[in-house]
């Protein structure tokens, strides 16, 4: 699913990020959601959404306690889906940052296609120190959002 993420845009001090993701109506992941009326699965909605939450996340952490964190999606409040969205879509997803603690971020994260609004959530990102044997995943991740950055 990193792959359907196009571009973040991360403000840790402002405690907001933005990002869009292109799904095509033919990507193998949707074959059988549903032929002929491909729908995008909530469950990739919120997916997407925790892979732009995750990188303000980590950012604010680093900004606010000097400390370089890991986040994992802990925990999904209050998720609404408010229309379904139908394939190929651009979606567009703003994360803004709710409750900051040194262990867990709440972020308010919205999703939007076709300039209206398709699911509203908030994300609890738990902040983890990274273990060693994590070395080359952390890596990894951070190219994957650097690039995207570059997108932005």
């Amino acid at each position: 699913m990193f792959e359907l993420i196009q571009s973040i845009s991360i403000d840790a001090a402002a405690g907001v990020s933005v990002g869009s993701a292109m799904v095509a109506a033919d990507h193998p992941l949707f074959a059988d959601h549903f032929p002929g009326a491909p729908l995008l699965p909530g469950s990739l909605l919120i997916e997407m959404s925790a892979q732009i939450a995750g990188p303000l996340a980590e950012q604010v952490s680093k900004l606010r306690l000097e400390v370089e964190r890991w986040s994992l999606l802990g925990m999904i409040r209050d998720a609404k889906f408010l229309r379904p969205v139908p394939l190929p879509a651009t979606i567009v997803f703003n994360a803004e940052v709710s409750r900051f603690e040194s262990s867990s971020i709440a972020l308010a994260v919205e999703a939007y296609e076709s300039d209206q609004l398709v699911m509203r959530a908030e994300l609890v990102m738990m902040m983890v120190e990274a273990a060693p044997e994590w070395d080359a995943a952390i890596r990894a991740r951070h190219e994957r959002v650097d690039s995207w950055k570059r997108l932005a």
